[in-house]
């Protein structure tokens, strides 16, 4: 064991004493995570006017529906009412509405012109629905954006939870109270009343997220950094546990690792030693971007949940690296092949931009790379009160990537 953290020592100590690595490893990453934190929607407070239009039929539930929805989002949402045009804030723009305008298509106009960042349309029986604990699901209509529908989505989540959540409490109270039939609707209605001032003193704090399929769920605070955090540690420490082949092919050339075969120690030691080395770089990565995504307000939720996401994705990264570093023979093509891979399974995985806002066929190929699976784990964990228990299959996805690349690796690798 000494004899492998002597040689990963080592190999930490030569790749730090290079300026380029600082660059790598440090300054190019967090510049990154900031720019597409910005683009995601983490620049700061701003205005989202969202649209709301209610079905006729979708009952008293609805203009509940309305008012917690604008409590949810708080100063920075305006909700507008369609059906209620002549009453809303200036901010709607709805003042010139008529009574025979064709509401669905000014709020699908409304939402092409960027006058709103979208729409929620309540169906009908929409009440009834809540009322019989059905699944509720709402059409939303967004424009191609990276964060707004799904921060419209958000918040409609967070209502549905918090409204179902005190229709629950009320019918089981019922349930246990058995009132007479005379008093069995004001009994329902006051625990009704005491279950949402529950909510309301204590609510769910919401801030953003990435999901843009509208059914009820939970939610957790973060913001563009959110996405851009962990998703650019995804990348980059792809990009780094690949250079890994670079290094192989150098020492190779140089005659370095020859030179390390001579020492008394199994030939595994050497190789372990250097993996190891390139495993604490790429964790140096992610806790670096781990920390640019706090400082930006990320609320991470739980932490065993993410310690665990980090150290899985890291291992993989590391196995892909040991089976690639087998299939490339020179520096020049190892390092272009490697910029390649990181730079097509980075977006494809989802740490660029929200899987959510992609086709369904795109999410399903994005699959294919890792970090669409940490981007999973990592999306539980903020946005859905996730934590370790809740990610394990996201984690075993991970391993068995990690299983299958070493697998292949060890294989393949050959020392001289």
């Amino acid at each position: 064991m000494r004899e492998i953290l002597n040689i990963a020592l080592n190999d930490l100590r030569n790749s730090f004493a290079q300026r380029g690595v600082w660059i790598n490893l440090v300054a190019v990453p967090i510049v990154m995570t900031i720019v597409i934190g910005l683009v995601n929607g983490g620049g700061g407070s701003r205005t989202y006017v969202v649209d709301l239009l209610s079905d006729p039929a979708s009952g008293t539930y609805a203009s509940r529906f309305v008012e917690l929805l604008q409590q949810e989002g708080g100063a920075g949402f305006v909700i507008c009412d369609v059906r209620q045009a002549a009453s809303q804030a200036e901010d709607c723009g709805l003042k010139d509405v008529s009574t025979d305008t064709d509401l669905r298509a000014l709020v699908a106009q409304r939402v092409k012109d960027s006058n709103s960042i979208g729409a929620v349309m309540l169906p009908a029986g929409f009440t009834d629905d809540l009322l019989a604990n059905k699944s509720v699901e709402l059409e939303l209509l967004g424009k191609g954006g990276l964060n707004a529908p799904q921060i419209v989505r958000q918040k409609v989540d967070a209502v549905l939870t918090r409204m179902n959540g005190a229709i629950l409490a009320a019918r089981v109270a019922v349930e246990q109270a058995k009132p007479d039939a005379a008093t069995r609707m004001d009994f329902y209605d006051k625990v009704y009343a005491a279950a949402e001032a529950i909510w309301a003193s204590d609510p769910v704090k919401i801030e953003e997220q990435t999901n843009a399929q509208v059914t009820a769920g939970a939610t957790n605070g973060s913001n563009g950094f959110g996405q851009s955090a962990p998703g650019m540690g995804g990348m980059f420490v792809l990009m780094n546990a690949l250079g890994l082949a670079t290094l192989f092919i150098e020492e190779r050339q140089t005659g370095t690792l020859q030179r390390l075969l001579i020492l008394p120690i199994p030939k595994w030691t050497l190789l372990a030693g250097k993996l190891l080395a390139r495993y604490v770089m790429c964790l140096i990565v992610f806790v670096i971007l781990i920390g640019v995504g706090t400082a930006f307000g990320v609320r991470w939720g739980d932490w065993p949940g993410v310690i665990a996401t980090v150290l899985v994705l890291v291992l993989a990264a590391t196995a892909i690296s040991l089976a690639f570093s087998t299939m490339v023979r020179t520096q020049g093509q190892a390092a272009g092949i490697a910029l390649l891979l990181s730079l097509t399974l980075a977006p494809l995985g989802g740490a660029w931009w929200p899987l959510s806002i992609v086709p369904e066929w795109m999410r399903t190929v994005g699959h294919i790379s890792p970090i669409a699976w940490s981007q999973d784990a990592f999306q539980q964990l903020l946005y859905y009160h996730g934590t370790l228990s809740t990610i394990l299959p996201q984690l075993g996805v991970l391993l068995l990537f990690a299983v299958v690349f070493f697998a292949i690796g060890l294989m393949r690798f050959r020392y001289e």
